[in-house]
């Protein structure tokens, strides 16, 4: 009983790692900091159609706002431009759809992942399973590495087939084409996108290593007689 118990706090906390550090990373993209240092890069397009970067890092600001915050759609439907509404309505829905998927993931990661995860980590660290422990961490973190390294790998070789695949999972089709003189493509266009997706894997992959070896440590340096 004691050991299937171990094992499966074990199974969780490996299964949780990538979503911490995956939905973790996506927070920390979703913030006006991030898009200020994201317009600032010397090879970030200007818009063809008039924005200057202040308005875009405003605009833009108030966009990300709206789902972190998990804001009422009539936060985006009054934005105006020179007396134009911000965005259309296929705009709008779009962004409904959006926030949907956010805060969805984002309760996952606040109820479920902090909650398992850490009934899972206090029921081996308070029953002394160190070995458990550390080799949760190991395999958790390197498996989670190994699995942004693919998904970044495909990315980079397939853009558009990656980020075609990636809508049609989380979106009906035909509710999140654009034109380019819409504002959502004029706010966040491809570069915008690349660089997030690499950004976000980056920071999950580096995350991931460091657990890695700090389980791989940890194991290391654990005595045999700590564990059960």
């Amino acid at each position: 009983m004691q050991k299937t118990f171990d094992l499966t706090a074990k199974i969780l906390i490996i299964l949780v790692i990538p979503f911490w550090f995956l939905i973790g990373s996506v927070r920390m993209l979703v913030t006006s900091e991030y898009l200020r240092i994201e317009y600032n890069k010397v090879d970030f397009p200007e818009d063809p159609f008039g924005f200057s970067k202040e308005q875009r890092i405003s605009f833009a600001s108030e966009n990300v706002r709206y789902l972190r915050e998990n804001l009422p759609i009539s936060a985006l439907e009054n934005q105006n431009n020179e007396d134009q509404a911000l965005y259309n309505l296929r705009e709008l829905s779009h962004m409904e759809d959006v926030q949907d998927v956010y805060q969805f993931f984002w309760t996952f990661w606040k109820v479920i992942s902090a909650i398992i995860g850490l009934v899972a980590i206090l029921s081996l660290t308070w029953r002394r399973n160190w070995q458990a422990f550390a080799s949760a961490l190991k395999i958790g973190g390197f498996g989670t590495a190994i699995f942004i390294a693919l998904i970044g790998f495909l990315a980079f070789i397939g853009w558009d087939t990656w980020f075609l695949i990636f809508h049609k999972l989380f979106f009906l089709d035909g509710t999140w084409t654009f034109n380019f003189s819409d504002t959502l493509i004029r706010l966040f266009p491809q570069k915008f996108w690349v660089d997030a997706v690499f950004t976000v894997s980056g920071l999950s992959l580096i995350l991931g290593l460091l657990i890695g070896f700090f389980g791989r440590r940890l194991a290391k340096g654990t005595s045999p007689s700590l564990s059960r």
